[in-house]
């Protein structure tokens, strides 16, 4: 469920930031497309991309989630970008502000992060839709160790 408190709060920052003339930058931190997956089979998907839409009623949001060249990074014991699926190394965070502040644009790739307003929120839902399927269609077996994992979760919480 999303919380109305949560998103009461986030327009009382929203309005404090736009009353002293501070500039915020909102934004949704790039977890590993395996953490993104446990949403997908946990059913809370369609809760995440409602969130979504909420905060961007409220204010422009930097997207960083999803399945893009940062999160989609193979596992393996020492990874490029991430510390475990849902931390990410100082170089991706690098990466986060050079596109938050059009810093080094060039070191930042393309497809990582995109600025989610009302108008394209809808069509950047579905690229990340279309993003996901492929991503899936390359990773049959994370998909499946995801599935399991959650499986095992839920049998241990019986």
């Amino acid at each position: 469920r999303l919380s109305a408190s949560f998103l009461n709060d986030l327009q009382d920052i929203v309005d404090t930031c736009k009353e002293k003339g501070i500039e915020l930058k909102v934004f949704i931190s790039p977890s590993h497309a395996t953490q993104w997956e446990s949403l997908r089979v946990t059913g809370l998907w369609p809760v995440f991309e409602e969130w979504k839409r909420r905060l961007v009623e409220i204010t422009p949001v930097w997207d960083f989630s999803g399945y893009n060249s940062i999160t989609t990074e193979a596992i393996r014991e020492e990874m490029k970008n991430y510390w475990d699926s849902s931390h990410y190394r100082e170089e991706v965070g690098d990466l986060i502000l050079n596109r938050l502040f059009s810093y080094q644009s060039q070191t930042v790739p393309e497809d990582f992060g995109v600025l989610m307003t009302p108008e394209n929120v809808e069509s950047h839902l579905g690229k990340i839709r279309n993003e996901r399927n492929s991503w899936a269609e390359t990773n049959p077996d994370l998909v499946q160790l995801v599935e399991d994992l959650n499986q095992k979760s839920e049998i241990a919480s019986q």
